[in-house]
């Protein structure tokens, strides 16, 4: 209830100014253009859950597409409302239940994420290198601060891709965990921190290591993102921005996931509205970009959170 109270918030102060343009805008929009953009938020999740058997086979060959898929899933309600602190635990209780002990799921969660998040890199630096000189004379300002959170989203994500798979990157993080106050309330958060990341490590690296599944893992993870990046584009059609074209908007929308995933959130909130409206404004004006976003976030946040709490709840019945 919380975390829908501060996603409300947000969304009437960042649309507080338009709103009346906002619902002209959206009521534009054919019925069609709805149902594709539901369409292309749940290919995305799906692709997400094939990303996830991909990984699950690995360790347990008899796990099917729906079990993927439900992890998926439970993954995205433990995120919105938990504030992210209930994602890992319930994606690993549900693996349990399905034969894997707790540190094979927790290591291939951690797997999945670090795949995407070097597939996120991946897209990002092929989009800029092929339209970098476009970005670069139509908006020459906004260049500039998006190159500094490219480099600062890339290290982050080269940062955590070490962490999962080179132990002297994880000796060092647990040396500067050291440095810490020695205090009970601080021993007792760097023991837990610790322990955490020696096991996330241990088990990630049974699955980041093996060469197949790296290539498969981020071969799924670039399609996935194809998807992701095309609703930008078909939510600024549907709402009358031809500004962009297809290529173009994909390279705005890969810089705009690498940079917020730079950024701190809650619930994946916040970030990616100031993003959307930073990357995409130049083109067209703040209602018609802010109609544009409302259209995005129902495909690929409010529509998947529904169809986690169908599943959640299935799931919960089931425990009961």
């Amino acid at each position: 209830g919380l975390t829908l109270a501060l996603i409300f918030v947000a969304i009437i102060l960042v649309f507080r100014d338009v709103l009346p343009d906002i619902v002209k805008d959206l009521s534009t929009v054919p019925f069609w253009g709805v149902l594709l953009l539901l369409a292309l938020g749940f290919a995305y999740e799906v692709m997400e859950s094939v990303l996830c058997l991909v990984i699950i086979h690995h360790k347990k060959p008899d796990c099917t597409f729906i079990d993927a898929l439900r992890v998926t899933f439970l993954g995205v309600f433990g995120n919105i409302t938990t504030l992210g602190a209930g994602t890992l635990p319930m994606q690993s209780f549900y693996l349990y239940r399905r034969g894997l002990d707790a540190g094979s799921g927790l290591g291939i969660m951690a797997s999945e994420y670090v795949l995407h998040k070097i597939s996120v890199l991946i897209y990002a630096t092929v989009a800029l290198l092929l339209g970098g000189d476009w970005l670069e004379q139509s908006a020459s300002g906004l260049a500039r601060y998006l190159l500094i959170g490219y480099v600062i989203g890339a290290l982050i994500v080269i940062a955590l891709t070490l962490l999962y798979t080179w132990d002297k990157v994880l000796k060092l993080v647990l040396m500067l965990l050291g440095k810490l106050p020695h205090t009970p309330k601080w021993d007792e958060r760097r023991e837990k921190w610790a322990n955490s990341l020696t096991e996330l490590n241990r088990e990630a690296k049974k699955v980041l290591l093996v060469p197949s599944i790296r290539v498969k893992g981020i071969a799924v993870s670039l399609v996935k993102l194809f998807v992701l990046y095309s609703i930008p584009y078909a939510a600024l059609r549907l709402v009358g921005c031809t500004a962009l074209n297809f290529a173009q908007a994909q390279l705005l929308a890969s810089l705009m996931l690498l940079i917020t995933s730079a950024l701190p959130n809650v619930a994946g909130v916040c970030p990616m509205e100031f993003a959307f409206l930073l990357l995409f404004a130049p083109w067209a004006d703040t209602a018609i970009v802010s109609s544009a976003l409302v259209l995005y976030r129902v495909a690929t946040y409010f529509f998947p959170f529904l169809l986690s709490v169908i599943v959640f709840l299935r799931e919960e019945k089931k425990s009961l």
